[in-house]
């Protein structure tokens, strides 16, 4: 909210030093970002939080300023009377639907001449970054900067049966609104009619067909009160938000419409040569009562720690235009006003003690707790993971916990559908993630835009899915993401690009280190997010737990990363029984294990896992390991057919192993391999 320090000054007398003034008011709550000078003088740009609708005005401010420093605030003229001397022009208001809008008055001017506003007004309402656009419409966005009521005027010689009707809209019905654009309603919307049809949408955009021209001499005037909610979604449904509609959905001052009227009355009679031809007709078939809530001192300095007099917080309260009556000792009952539309509990009023008691007064102390809290089972786990990836290198991100809908497409979802979020305050927010993928990827995208090719992250997190019988799965994952360079390019190592065994190397030291059941890292071509040549899962018992692989080249190229990027996810919540295995160790061994090599020529279709589980199948016991160290293909090897040379590790506790014995069981291998495989020597 832009406030000009020159208009402020008709309210109260301000302090000289506008620095210091800034920093008590940020104190008190109104966070002032930033001074400016503009042509009408120094402007505030001030920080108003949702619940603060009283302050989207300069009265508002200068309330504040005039309880923060005990000074009298001054009124602006207004008109004393809202009467006709003769009533020349009729006219009719009716409200259908109390419920959206309890109250509104109206009020008819004939004699206007449309003209510009007066240039002081039209420097004030560019300080506060309004448009001008002629008087009669100039006062009425005057009056909303000035007392953070919306008005609207209407051209009354375009209002047919000079009538006003307030009700709902018929599903489907149209409009033209100021700005040109039809607009298709429903019937949760709230119409401003006159005997014809609409006119306006109520709380946010008047009609095209009524609007303020050059010829206009007739006005009617409306200032009225709308049910927030009903504005809200309104201006959602229809993505226009407006001035009026900033204020209304937050909460205006139910009890302010004549007040607005009279001061806007006061300006169009003044600068539009207004008089009035149509008696004020305050309509108000919903009254609504001032909030009256009990406070108890004990409370307030339970809930703030510190002792606060009763002399303090019924003077601060009377400075912000509260209304406290005793009802014993140290315990009121407070009347509201109207225009605080945030005081709903005693807690709201103890805030406001606090606010000018100085928050800076109050002792920082933790609350006292009764029992010992205790971490969640996963707690342990993750925080083992955590120690081995920093290890690793990777360094932790965090992301929020949403994810837009292009997020669910790109990366579909392992089960269930997207926990959708009922009221989504943005785009990005319309849905519970359901992957750590998307935001790593985004992590990483930012990095790229900054020049850092090279990243190394994870992320551990919850996820979410909504499963077909309508609960909702809430998981424990892990995501971590590598690409660039692997350690630095430099003249001995000039290219050492992250790669598929790098990702999978972390998964793996990331398993080992958790003690991890036996698992495999076996072929994946169904995740449709990675690229079906370079992923696999991660198997635990016939169970998988998790993907790994190169993001798939289509992703790449769409969301434009121009690398490489390797990413693994694994599900923790299932694989948390399978972790930290019971630690066992042999004794170092007191013979020598001999290594034989094995070059063995096979078709590519053959994977190294299914000869690797072979072997192990077999059941020698002195076979230690088996690894393999090269990949061959091209001269002499025939076409469709690879070189794989296999070390094999042989130990026997017991005894020193013997040629003819190793021997033996390299042959018995190597048949083994020619009998399942098709293997043939090389």
């Amino acid at each position: 909210m832009r406030i000009s320090i020159e208009w402020l000054r008709d309210f109260l007398d301000l302090p000289e030093d506008l620095g210091r003034m800034r920093q008590e008011l940020s104190m008190v709550g109104l966070v002032v970002e930033s001074m400016t000078e503009t042509d009408g003088g120094p402007v505030f740009e001030i920080e108003i939080t949702s619940n603060r609708p009283d302050c989207l005005s300069h009265i508002g401010v200068a309330r504040e300023i005039a309880a923060l420093y005990g000074k009298k605030l001054k009124a602006p003229p207004v008109s004393r009377v809202l009467r006709a001397a003769e009533e020349r022009i009729p006219y009719s208001i009716e409200i259908h639907d109390p419920d959206l809008c309890p109250r509104y008055v109206g009020l008819v001017f004939d004699g206007i001449k449309v003209a510009p506003a007066p240039a002081w007004m039209q420097r004030r309402l560019e300080a506060a970054g309004m448009r001008p656009v002629n008087n009669v419409v100039d006062i009425t966005n005057y009056v909303l900067l000035e007392r953070g009521h919306p008005l609207h005027a209407f051209d009354f010689d375009r209002l047919r049966q000079g009538k006003i009707v307030v009700a709902r809209a018929s599903a489907g019905q149209k409009m033209v609104t100021l700005d040109g654009i039809e607009r298709e309603l429903d019937d949760q919307m709230l119409l401003i009619n006159d005997g014809g049809g609409p006119v306006a949408i109520a709380g946010v955009m008047g009609g095209l067909n009524s609007e303020i021209s050059s010829g206009t001499t007739r006005v009617l005037l409306e200032c009225a009160y709308f049910l927030p909610v009903s504005v809200r979604r309104t201006s959602k449904k229809l993505q226009l938000s407006t001035e009026a509609s900033y204020r209304f959905e937050r909460g205006a001052d139910w009890d302010g419409v004549v007040a607005a009227s009279a001061r806007t009355s006061y300006l169009l009679q003044k600068y539009a040569g207004a008089r009035i031809a149509g008696s004020m007709q305050d309509v108000c078939p919903a009254p609504i009562v001032p909030a009256r809530i009990p406070l108890e001192r004990a409370h307030a300095e339970r809930l703030l720690g510190v002792s606060i007099p009763s002399d303090f917080i019924e003077s601060t309260l009377k400075r912000l235009r509260f209304k406290p009556a005793r009802k014993g000792r140290g315990k009121w009952l407070i009347e509201c006003p109207s225009y605080r539309a945030d005081m709903e509990l005693e807690a709201d009023l103890i805030e406001e003690i606090a606010r000018f008691f100085g928050y800076q007064n109050i002792p920082a102390t933790l609350p006292p707790s009764k029992r010992v809290g205790a971490h969640s089972p996963v707690y342990e786990y993750e925080q083992a993971a955590r120690r081995i990836l920093r290890g690793l290198g990777y360094s932790e991100t965090m992301s929020l916990s949403f994810a837009r809908q292009e997020d669910h497409a790109k990366f579909p979802l392992p089960s269930g559908h997207p926990l959708e979020i009922r009221n989504p305050l943005t785009e990005d927010t319309q849905s519970m993630r359901g992957r750590l993928a998307p935001g790593l990827v985004r992590v990483a995208r930012h990095n790229f835009h900054h020049d850092q090719r090279e990243v190394r992250i994870f992320e551990i997190g919850k996820t979410f899915a909504r499963m077909p019988d309508g609960s909702v799965d809430e998981r424990h994952t892990a995501g971590i993401l590598g690409t660039g360079a692997w350690s630095g390019k430099n003249w001995h190592n000039p290219a050492p690009d992250y790669d598929f065994f790098h990702i999978k190397g972390a998964v793996c030291s990331l398993l080992a280190g958790l003690r991890c059941a036996p698992f495999e890292i076996v072929p994946a071509g169904d995740v449709p997010w990675l690229d079906e040549a370079e992923s696999a899962s991660v198997v635990v018992e016939e169970r998988r737990l998790g993907v790994l692989g190169r993001l798939h080249p289509g992703l790449e190229g769409e969301l434009k990363l121009k690398q490489p990027v390797y990413l693994a996810e694994i599900d923790f919540q299932p694989l948390m029984p399978y972790l930290f295995a019971p630690v066992s160790f042999q004794s170092l061994a007191r013979f020598p294990a001999v290594d034989r090599d094995i070059s063995i020529v096979v078709p590519k279709e053959v994977s190294y896992s299914e000869i690797r589980k072979g072997i192990l199948g077999l059941g020698v016991e002195t076979l230690a390991s088996v690894d393999l160290v090269d990949v061959y293909e091209g001269d002499p090897i025939p076409p469709g057919k690879m070189s794989l040379t296999l070390r094999l590790v042989f130990l026997d506790r017991e005894s020193t192993l013997t040629v003819d014995r190793v021997q033996g069981f390299s042959d018995n291998m190597r048949n083994f391999l020619r009998e399942h495989f098709g293997a043939e020597g090389r």
